[in-house]
């Protein structure tokens, strides 16, 4: 990519659509949060909904507003872009760190004594679900500590990368488990939100992380044989691992 094409793109319509819908989106998560499903007196389901409406056609119109000033040089777009990635930043961790705040005084992983008195196969995957990772207290606390923590970190420039790293490895798995364990929506669309917003602050370093994940070379010692030898032994770990599996699975009767 050449140096002139990178400028035009940092300065596009394009990124600022799309940095400007996510901190709508990650907004909005902050609203689904503080609303919790309807029982905030002082925050009726109405009101929640309007403001994300409110904020989300916002979202999709300022970009526009914001390209006509800047063309005509009527607006500092550094400062624009800064405004909006903190707010993505900041709206992001503090939804987490409100996830986290929740396990710790016990406002998730409840499951009503009537739903957890019936037999297993008479509960919805959601309530399975949460009735494992509710049944731990220990590994629910440590869920909400790496929420916590993590979000801690989202909120400094020099650990923000590493903070996003580790969430957006919990964010990705707990979407994956809202999704096949049929979690309800609302629980979906916020572990889907979040993992978006920590994504888009991990993307701005991923040259970065190709090199130190694909292109650093480890000290750790290794086999002096040629190559055909080495993959050789790397297809036999596949390989034999995968016969003694079936060979395990003709003991089954």
């Amino acid at each position: 990519m050449s140096e002139s094409f990178s400028l035009a793109f940092s300065n596009s319509l394009f990124k600022k659509s799309i940095t400007s819908f996510i901190f709508g989106l990650e907004f909005s998560a902050v609203m689904l949060l503080l609303g919790n499903g309807g029982n905030v007196p002082w925050l009726p389901p109405v009101l929640v909904f309007s403001v994300i409406g409110f904020f989300l056609v916002s979202s999709l119109l300022f970009p526009f507003i914001w390209h006509f000033l800047e063309r005509r040089q009527k607006i500092n777009s550094e400062k624009i872009f800064g405004f909006l990635y903190g707010g993505i930043r900041y709206c992001t961790a503090f939804n987490l760190a409100g996830f986290g705040w929740k396990k710790y005084y016990g406002l998730q992983f409840v499951v009503p004594e009537e739903v957890s008195n019936r037999a297993m196969n008479q509960q919805t995957g959601e309530w399975l679900t949460w009735f494992y990772f509710g049944y731990s207290h220990t590994y629910g606390i440590l869920i909400a500590s790496i929420q916590i923590i993590g979000s801690t970190l989202l909120l400094f420039r020099k650990t923000l990368l590493f903070g996003a790293l580790i969430l957006f490895t919990l964010l990705l798995n707990l979407t994956l488990i809202n999704i096949f364990y049929e979690m309800n929506a609302g629980a979906l669309l916020q572990s889907i939100l979040l993992t978006i917003g920590v994504l888009f602050l991990i993307l701005p370093d991923y040259k970065k992380l190709i090199a130190f994940f694909f292109e650093t070379k480890t000290l750790l010692p290794s086999f002096h044989f040629n190559r055909l030898v080495k993959n050789a032994i790397r297809i036999s770990v596949l390989v034999l691992s995968l016969a003694f599996t079936i060979y395990l699975k003709s003991l089954i009767r």
